[in-house]
């Protein structure tokens, strides 16, 4: 079974819906331009990578994922917010590493009493990489590392994004259970301040556990983080989802996941379709 591209152990932050969410809820408002040409110049660069990579990787597959979702809730806050989404990636899964580059397209709604506005557009640009940091062995350990970079291509004047560059680092710890795996993640998060603005940074981590039962795997995941916005209430969400192999070339995935608190999502899913080259 190919390797699942929604790994979620803590390694692909920059790259949930919940996390895409979270930079919309909290009413990021920056003031520099959007840099969304930059999108097309990092997409043929990756392109081209991907070609490369295919012709001298042996047991290495290049993807597309297309995916959408949705998610509401207050975070906390008088303002209830919905947040719709379209989300594009390209990739790369070798044995021992993974690269990948996502785009999403957001249309956020937010509603204070009476009061409704809604925006849309092409939201912050992600790049990853991540590394197996120690292959399985017999006891069934496993440590997976990864470094992210969120790209500010959103436009902050429609509080779309900060304007800002954020960087990621990641460490996914796994261990084998029978016919199941139980997962450890931790991560941290160094979220670029608009001016003016003094953002949190983001400590976060969580504990999964999933299971593979023929071409489908299956699994559940809680996660807590600290909250952007200074004085928020640090969310705590809840997953569940799968992963489908319908054939050698094709998967499907979703999830849905809930708050905890009110610092999270009242609910949320999302569904995608992944092909493989």
């Amino acid at each position: 079974m190919q390797r699942p591209v929604d790994d979620r152990n803590g390694q692909d932050d920059f790259n949930s819906p919940h996390h895409l969410g979270n930079a919309v809820s909290d009413h990021f408002r920056g003031l520099r331009r959007s840099s969304a040409p930059v999108v097309h110049i990092v997409i043929a660069l990756l392109l081209s990578l991907l070609t490369s990579f295919s012709a001298k990787a042996e047991n290495a597959r290049s993807y597309v994922e297309v995916s959408a979702g949705y998610m509401t809730g207050d975070f906390g806050t008088p303002t209830k917010s919905n947040l719709n989404y379209l989300s594009s990636t390209i990739g790369y899964i070798a044995p021992d590493y993974d690269v990948s580059v996502t785009v999403p397209y957001l249309s956020f709604t937010s509603k204070t009493g009476s009061q409704s506005q809604t925006e849309s557009g092409v939201g912050d640009m992600i790049l990853r990489f991540g590394r197996v940091l120690v292959h399985e062995g017999a006891g069934g350990l496993s440590l997976d590392g990864a470094l992210s970079v969120k790209i500010p291509t959103a436009d902050e004047m429609k509080g779309l994004g900060t304007g800002e560059t954020d960087y990621g680092a990641f460490l996914g710890l796994r261990q084998r259970l029978g016919g199941f795996k139980v997962s450890f993640h931790g991560g941290y998060i160094k979220v670029g301040d608009p001016p003016h603005v003094n953002y949190n940074d983001i400590y976060l981590y969580g504990i999964g556990i999933s299971g593979i039962f023929g071409f489908t795997e299956l699994y559940t995941n809680y996660e807590g983080r600290q909250a952007t916005v200074p004085g928020a209430k640090n969310p705590q969400e809840i997953y569940i989802g799968f992963f489908h192999v319908l054939n050698t070339d094709y998967a499907i995935k979703g999830s849905a996941f809930t708050g905890l608190n009110n610092g999270g999502p009242d609910l949320g899913f999302n569904a995608g379709l992944v092909r493989w080259f």
